[in-house]
């Protein structure tokens, strides 16, 4: 091979594309198995990836592979593509953050953040837990708690209270408890109409 041959064939070695077989996540860098060409597979390849993103492409995805200082035996990869995946028609100024599934968070051109999930979605702050499913939305504080579905509202702070669809409504603490139907209250313990003995309360 002469000398010209061997630079073209370096340079073209020092960029290349690649089929992701499989990455593996549980390193201190993600790594793939590779196919470059035919016959031409390498492994423990390291994905770049940026800081304050992290994902996980399924097999079968397209990306860059570069040689490190012209060194084919020190490659790197860089992010992984799904060109038959990606989540696309984004407007101006748009980013997204998406899975296989159609779960995605969407950053809208209007300043609004469309959060979409196939089964639920749970946000954390502190102490503070809301959790949406498709059937219910559940909020919890320390002891305090909300639920809600279609047919009713439920509140837990020390006792419990209940409002559902059909007007019915119970307010309990400990054994203690009241029940407003449309047509009667129940009650296991006296209950007092007219001025609040107490305003302060």
């Amino acid at each position: 091979m002469s000398r010209d041959r061997e630079i073209a064939h370096a340079i073209r070695a020092l960029i290349s594309r690649a089929v992701v077989r499989s990455t593996d996540d549980q390193g201190e860098s993600q790594t793939a198995k590779l196919t470059m060409a035919a016959g031409v597979d390498r492994t423990d390849v390291e994905v770049m990836q940026p800081f304050g993103f992290a994902s996980r492409a399924p097999a079968g995805g397209a990306a860059v592979v570069l040689a490190i200082g012209g060194d084919t035996g020190d490659l790197v990869l860089l992010p992984i593509s799904m060109p038959g995946q990606r989540l696309g028609k984004l407007g101006d100024g748009e980013a997204a953050m998406y899975a296989l599934d159609g779960t995605r968070v969407h950053v809208k051109a209007d300043g609004s953040i469309e959060a979409f999930a196939t089964t639920k979605i749970i946000s954390k702050v502190g102490e503070a837990t809301v959790e949406v499913t498709a059937d219910s939305i559940k909020a919890t504080i320390g002891d305090a708690e909300i639920e809600m579905t279609a047919e009713m509202i439920r509140a837990l702070v020390g006792g419990s209270r209940t409002v559902t669809k059909s007007g019915y409504a119970k307010l309990k603490s400990g054994d203690n408890h009241v029940v407003v139907t449309p047509d009667a209250i129940v009650s296991s313990v006296p209950i007092v109409i007219g001025p609040d003995p107490d305003p302060s309360t």
